[in-house]
């Protein structure tokens, strides 16, 4: 499976969301969004959107800082959004 065939679906959507609201606090970014914010601007259910979320962790995308929903793309994840 090629990997931006991973792609092909909302989990972009998701990934472009956390990656276009990242802000840079003394010198780390992260998306500060939570999951019902992100559900609403993919559109989808906050379910579904929590699915994706754990789905980009699993696969290495995206790392989440604190249990509430503090997310920051990883390095793998700028290089797929570079392809795109």
């Amino acid at each position: 499976m090629r990997e931006l065939d991973f792609f092909m679906n909302d989990r972009m959507k998701v990934l472009q969301i956390i990656n276009q609201y990242q802000i840079c606090v003394e010198g780390n970014s992260f998306c500060p969004l939570n999951q019902q914010e992100i559900a609403d601007l993919v559109p989808c259910s906050k379910l579904k959107a929590n699915q994706i979320i754990r789905e980009l962790i699993d696969a290495g995308y995206i790392k989440m800082i604190r249990s509430r929903g503090r997310y920051i793309v990883t390095e793998k994840a700028e290089n797929t959004l570079a392809e795109v």
